[in-house]
């Protein structure tokens, strides 16, 4: 039975063979498992369906999230002995945030072969969905040593500036913060929840940030966390706007 799957599956990327041969030239070994990697690039709103089971990248994804967050704290600790953890975990979460990820499989150019029945524009927080799924079928197909070596090899050492990593901020809301302290300002800010994303089944936030009760920024995401970055990333260039005018 999951062998007539997985059958399905083929059917649906035999125009993509051409592909496939370069990007295991990519990967650097010869997959053991092909299957693994074709489903990792299929979204849940294209789910195959067969014989009662749906079969999409989300198993991969979530395996994959574990093993990549676990290879770079590996990575991280070796490269800075003499951090604390502190740092260690902010690192980490720059290196395996959402966005970063979403840029880092354009790079790779995985979001040309994402198969999904959304609108990608609207939704490119899948291409990073797709890359922890490709981390999870590597890990799957080869184990841990070698997704390491192609995480290390491949990937970090190919497209992660780890100096630009160290110097950019990401988080707004805690820059935010401190420049509210430093100035003496009241900064609240106030997070609903305003529905479901029907195609996706995730819960849609959204966060208005205020300034001495003046409205200086809003967003929206799919977490609370991401939805109040997002309103102090507009808060602070509406500041910065202000500053220079002034």
């Amino acid at each position: 039975m999951v062998k007539s799957i997985f059958q399905s599956i083929k059917l649906l990327f035999f125009p993509r063979r051409e592909f496939y041969g370069l990007f295991f030239d990519f990967l650097g070994f010869k997959p053991n498992k092909p299957d693994l990697y074709e489903l990792a690039f299929i979204h849940k709103s294209a789910t195959i369906k067969k014989n009662g089971y749906g079969l999409n990248n989300e198993r991969l994804e979530y395996l994959g999230d574990a093993i990549l967050g676990a290879v770079i704290a590996d990575i991280l600790y070796k490269y800075f002995p003499n951090k604390d953890e502190g740092f260690l975990t902010q690192i980490r979460s720059k290196i395996v945030s959402r966005e970063s990820l979403n840029k880092l499989a354009v790079k790779i150019e995985l979001n040309k072969q994402v198969v999904a029945n959304v609108n990608l524009n609207n939704n490119k927080h899948i291409y990073g969905d797709a890359f922890e799924a490709l981390i999870g079928a590597i890990y799957l197909d080869q184990g841990y040593d070698a997704t390491r070596a192609f995480i290390e090899d491949k990937v970090f050492k190919t497209y992660i500036d780890l100096e630009e990593v160290v110097t950019v901020e990401t988080n707004f809301k805690s820059k935010l913060i401190e420049w509210a302290q430093k100035n003496k300002k009241d900064v609240f800010f106030d997070t609903q929840e305003g529905g479901l994303d029907k195609v996706l089944r995730l819960p849609i936030f959204t966060s208005e940030v205020e300034v001495e009760e003046v409205k200086m920024g809003i967003g929206e995401g799919t977490s609370k966390k991401e939805a109040q970055q997002k309103a102090a990333k507009e808060a602070l260039i509406r500041i910065r706007q202000r500053e220079m005018a002034s």
